[in-house]
């Protein structure tokens, strides 16, 4: 893809973040892609499901709105993170803008589940991407279906190609208890990591409940309502295991 093409690919754009620091190393300005294949229970964004919302623009267009971020993203070390949604969703829009942020040295992070068909495209997205967030909802196919509505088969495909290629990774961990959050289910996760060899660290992120009144508003049932928030113990308990199997635990 030329540049003269990448700014010219079209895709839908949910919102815009500038100066985010959780995303990715140093301040970062952030892309949140409309539209996601899966319904995770515990997603505090519902809004970015639907493909038809959002604003259609170009890539250009969005880099013209990065490039306004640079010198401040170079002078923290940090860069663009494309989230969603599910960037993936999107992939010639997602190497567009990568190929772009690649012609201006801009580092790049993807924030996404894995859930994609490993085609040329995707293939291509992976040699543009300095560093990826793997969200990995569960290793257990059962929970996973039950958590997302879908199955964990392509994201792990995914992974095991990151791993192929040698790309640094942030492994992301939701854990919910009652769903995802058994020791076992753990240890299998921090095997798996370990096998890899590219996950950098992982974060373990407790469940929260902020985005339950985006659901009741866009009028869906709720079924985390009476689900418990993590202990800090708990956490800690958790991390400990990831530690165990010489991973660094954020």
């Amino acid at each position: 893809m030329t540049i003269e093409e990448a700014r010219e690919v079209r895709g839908r754009v949910g919102a815009y973040e500038s100066c985010g620091t959780v995303d990715g190393p140093g301040l970062r300005f952030i892309v949140f892609f409309q539209g996601c294949p899966m319904r995770c229970l515990y997603c505090h964004n519902p809004e970015s499901w639907d493909f038809s919302a959002g604003e259609e623009v170009t890539a250009g267009e969005v880099f013209g709105e990065i490039r306004k971020y640079k010198n401040f993203m170079r002078t923290s070390g940090g860069g663009v993170t494309f989230s969603g949604g599910e960037p993936l969703s999107r992939p010639r829009f997602l190497e567009a803008l990568l190929t772009l942020c690649k012609e201006e040295g801009i580092h790049t992070v993807v924030d996404t589940s894995g859930f994609t068909q490993l085609t040329d495209t995707v293939k291509r997205i992976v040699e543009l991407t300095d560093l990826f967030l793997l969200d990995v909802k569960c290793v257990n196919a059962n929970m996973h279906q039950i958590i997302t509505g879908e199955t964990n088969s392509k994201t792990f495909a995914f992974a095991e190609l990151l791993a192929e290629w040698g790309k640094p990774v942030i492994l992301r961990y939701v854990f919910v208890p009652q769903l995802n959050d058994r020791v076992h289910l753990m240890r299998k996760l921090a095997k798996w990591a370990v096998d890899l060899g590219n996950i950098e660290k992982v974060e373990l992120l407790p469940f929260h409940k902020m985005g339950e009144w985006k659901w009741k508003k866009h009028g869906l049932p709720y079924r985390l309502s009476e689900t418990r928030v993590p202990e800090p113990e708990e956490i800690e308990h958790f991390a400990d295991i990831f530690r165990k199997y010489g991973l660094t635990v954020e």
